[in-house]
């Protein structure tokens, strides 16, 4: 069940215009501090898809991408002072 649930979760990264939710961060192995900051810099960016009458905020896979893109830092980029 679970290699199902990864495998449609791996697809919906593929669409930009899918959302994820806390869970499916920590699915994709963000600890739980980890998945606060990447909704905060997110709902700083294009917001937090939040729908009426459901709890559980969201965010669209696009944000998520570049959030994490630009937090990156390899060969290319330098650390921040």
């Amino acid at each position: 069940m679970f290699v199902v649930k990864h495998e449609k979760l791996l697809e919906r990264l593929a669409l930009p215009e899918a959302v994820l939710s806390r869970t499916d961060l920590a699915t994709l192995g963000w600890q739980r501090r980890a998945v606060d900051a990447i909704f905060r810099e997110c709902a700083k960016r294009e917001g937090v898809v939040i729908l009426p009458g459901y709890r559980r905020p969201m965010v669209r896979v696009a944000t998520y991408r570049t959030v994490i893109a630009e937090a990156t830092y390899g060969n290319q980029r330098v650390w921040p002072t």
